[in-house]
């Protein structure tokens, strides 16, 4: 027979979302949606430092204001661009 017993375990669990760029705390589901924590390891002569482990989290607006003036838009995830559509339908008229 086996015997089971009830116990009370503490466990970690979300609490809210805090840019490390502008401490702004988010809690909201859409726009937790849109934060952004990036992580990876420094490579070989990387100048984060030979296998460091480089964490950062970031609100939209935040990774905007970092990357506006060099980021590209490739469409929408799962559809073809709409100036492709008009494109390939430009010869229909």
């Amino acid at each position: 027979m086996i015997i089971y017993k009830k116990e009370m375990v503490e466990q970690e669990v979300f609490d809210k979302f805090v840019c490390d760029r502008c401490k702004k705390e988010i809690t909201d589901d859409f726009e937790l949606q849109e934060t952004h924590s990036i992580c990876f390891y420094g490579g070989y002569t990387s100048i984060f430092g030979d296998e460091n482990e480089i964490e950062c989290d970031l609100c939209q607006q935040c990774l905007m204001d970092l990357i506006r003036d060099f980021y590209r838009v490739k469409g929408q995830r799962g559809r073809k661009s709409y100036q492709k559509i008009i494109l390939d339908n430009s010869s229909l008229f």
